[in-house]
């Protein structure tokens, strides 16, 4: 697949790069519709796409020259022939995509979690159509798999989105529900469709492994600190459950 190529208007463009593009697209335009119903401004969320994407292209490409190094050591000049030396690395794009935003939050002074959220939407609609669209490339099933979950997961939070504000045991005590919860869960996501990539694909070892389970942990802590939930009482309500159960 890597050598896929097709021609637009005599310019060679990879079969991947283009989907991926096309995917980024789509995704921000999920992003930036969910952003306009919650009163963003139209402006500031364009420059944040755009310089997300800027910095999630840069941190891909520093991932992937970090990854290679051989390729690049005393060739640097090669980190700028894409055509030639093509790669990104995804992780970096995610860690660069949510950086950015974050400094951009900062800088326009959003709440980082209140258009984490909606971004994560962004991200689990763009990645379902990316594996979909690799399926149509070179038929796997594995691609099927992982779209169509990351599909079903699109549906879901973009449900929750709407409701989760509602939903008592999140809110707890408060008289209204902090944002965070689709960020949480969409990171505990992520970590279980990895794992099951890990899976079906017989690459199972050590370090992905607990790259997994950082995100599945950090995804419920995330949940937790943002909730209205106290935890002396939780464990308060513990011990006394356990004690009616002894009885």
């Amino acid at each position: 697949m890597e050598d896929a190529i097709i021609n637009l208007g005599g310019v060679p463009v990879y079969v991947l790069g283009l989907l991926a593009s096309l995917c980024f697209l789509w995704g921000a335009f999920v992003f930036y519709k969910k952003s306009v119903e919650a009163n963003f401004e139209d402006e500031s969320i364009l420059d944040i796409i755009v310089l997300g994407a800027f910095w999630g292209f840069v941190l891909s490409r520093l991932g992937f020259v970090l990854t290679h190094v051989t390729i690049f050591w005393g060739h640097w000049s090669r980190v700028l022939l894409l055509t030639n030396y093509p790669g990104l690395d995804r992780w970096g794009f995610w860690v660069g995509l949510l950086l950015g935003l974050y400094f951009l939050s900062r800088k326009m002074k959003y709440k980082y979690l209140d258009l984490l959220d909606l971004a994560c939407l962004g991200i689990l609609s763009g990645m379902s159509l990316f594996w979909v669209g690799l399926s149509l490339l070179a038929f796997q099933w594995q691609f099927v798999l992982i779209g169509v979950l990351l599909f079903l997961g699109f549906l879901l939070f973009w449900s929750l989105e709407k409701k989760y504000r509602l939903i008592g045991w999140y809110r707890a005590q408060r008289t209204s529900a902090r944002s965070g919860f689709v960020s949480g869960f969409s990171l505990v996501f992520f970590g279980l469709v990895f794992g099951v990539e890990l899976v079906i694909y017989r690459s199972v070892s050590v370090w992905p492994i607990v790259w997994m389970m950082i995100m599945v942990v950090s995804g419920l802590l995330l949940v937790y600190i943002r909730s209205g939930r106290v935890w002396s009482e939780d464990i308060n309500s513990l011990k006394i459950w356990k004690k009616k159960t002894k009885k």
